[in-house]
């Protein structure tokens, strides 16, 4: 009997990792499209290095007073039409190179060179691939802490969430950081401590917060503020290799980003890609953060509060006013992922009106990414329907009412997934075509 639930165990993982990535992948070249996707300029980035280690290229933000500017498309930046013109800089050294060589590496393979045109399902195969690490390790960290109940809700809600799906289809440097951090994590808690002194090593080079990681496992071994320093020191040799006093006007411009007192607030409430995506079930996540805080006292909250904390207050600095870069956030997705998936085993566990009624506030808004538009009638009629059993106290049907709702929630993400419009750009950023006619006469 416990070989079979094994068996059954492992077949549920599995196919709930494929359902993910399958759901990563469909329609992947084309949605999210907008100016500024940056995961061709880091493929070319990545392209360079392959041919000059100590000479990467690519598009860069910084463009005034740098003398590693080798060529721009246009003289000025004009609002909001050519805002992303651009400005390609040699040596490119925005961030750390590391996640540039495994974005750059099908393209690399398949004879694409630096500064070409790569189709954009080239450039995001490494992302659905670095998916699969996130949804398998984020299930094992699940499972150490939680239990194998907790672990498989976390699973299912990270590969079928629609927000947590598209955010992983772009190859930005941070869904390659997550892996690499989950890993140094789990290799922690299982005490392989040079295991995860070596993957934290490596997080800083994959983006620049991650220099942060080894810092958080500190407060039980000096030895990994030694690893964090070490790291930093390597990558301010390979800068200064790389680009000598242009690599400190580049962190110095780096430096500038200002930080706000309103970035959480808006990361929290305004789920967007470019574009708004309001996905409820992002929300949820976020506010069953403070949740999972206020159980700090047990042993097992105490290591998973920290690093989702830690990584809290990294993002809180590194977040603009607007926060126009949502991706700083998708290291946190896996955290969001277990605070849902926890908080569905004690939902289920408990059949209580006040723990389901999130679920039904904040879990129908797929209806509205897709264009459904319920009648309210209906809408209202349903609501009292459903919570009728709870307020009356019919135990048996508020039980099954409990779990028809979860299963018709994750099938709505699947449907929202595979019908979300695709489209090139959001309908207030494009340019309705105008017919002119002239008059010979």
């Amino acid at each position: 009997m416990r070989r079979l639930r094994t068996i059954i165990t492992l077949s549920l993982v599995w196919f709930l990792i494929f359902l993910g990535i399958f759901l990563r992948s469909y329609k992947s070249d084309v949605y999210p499209v907008d100016n500024n996707d940056d995961g061709l300029f880091y493929a070319w980035a990545g392209l360079s290095l392959y041919d000059n280690p100590l000479a990467p290229a690519s598009h860069s933000i910084f463009d005034k007073d740098n003398p590693a500017l080798i060529w721009r498309s246009q003289f000025m930046d004009y609002q909001p039409l050519d805002r992303f013109g651009l400005k390609l800089t040699q040596p490119w050294l925005d961030h750390p190179p590391l996640a540039t060589l495994i974005i750059a590496l099908p393209a690399k393979l398949l004879g694409y060179k630096t500064f070409e045109m790569i189709p954009q399902i080239i450039v995001r195969y490494p992302a659905i691939i670095a998916g699969i690490f996130t949804l398998y390790l984020t299930y094992l960290l699940a499972r150490q802490l939680f239990g194998p109940a907790t672990a498989v809700w976390s699973l299912t809600f990270l590969a079928t969430v629609p927000y947590f799906v598209v955010a992983h289809r772009q190859s930005f440097l941070e869904n390659f950081l997550t892996p690499v951090f989950l890993g140094s994590l789990l290799a922690y808690l299982n005490k392989k401590f040079k295991l995860a002194m070596w993957l934290s090593f490596l997080t800083g080079w994959m983006k620049i917060p991650g220099f942060g990681v080894p810092f958080m496992f500190s407060v039980k071994s000096w030895r990994f503020a030694l690893v964090g320093i070490a790291s930093i020191l390597l990558y301010l040799v390979y800068g200064w290799l790389a680009g000598g006093s242009f690599f400190w006007q580049t962190l110095t411009n780096q430096g500038v980003r200002g930080a706000f007192v309103n970035s959480f607030f808006d990361e929290m409430t305004k789920p967007h890609f470019y574009g708004d995506f309001a996905d409820g079930w992002y929300v949820l996540g976020f506010a069953l953060i403070f949740w999972m805080f206020s159980k700090y006292k047990q042993e097992k909250f105490k290591v998973y509060n920290w690093f989702m904390a830690s990584w809290l207050l990294v993002l809180f600095l590194v977040s603009g006013r607007f926060n126009n870069s949502p991706w700083y956030y998708y290291p946190l997705i896996p955290f969001l992922a277990i605070n849902l998936g926890y908080y569905a085993t004690r939902v289920l566990k408990a059949n209580h009106l006040f723990l389901v009624l999130p679920f039904w506030l904040l879990g129908l808004t797929g209806f509205d990414l897709i264009g459904v538009d319920i009648p309210p009638t209906w809408l209202r009629l349903v609501t009292i329907v459903f919570f009728a059993p709870f307020v009356l106290n019919f135990k048996k049907i508020s039980f099954w009412f409990t779990r028809l709702l979860l299963l018709s929630l994750i099938l709505l993400n699947i449907y929202v997934t595979l019908r979300y419009p695709t489209v090139h750009c959001q309908k207030e950023r494009c340019l309705a075509p105008t017919k002119i006619i002239i008059n010979n006469d």
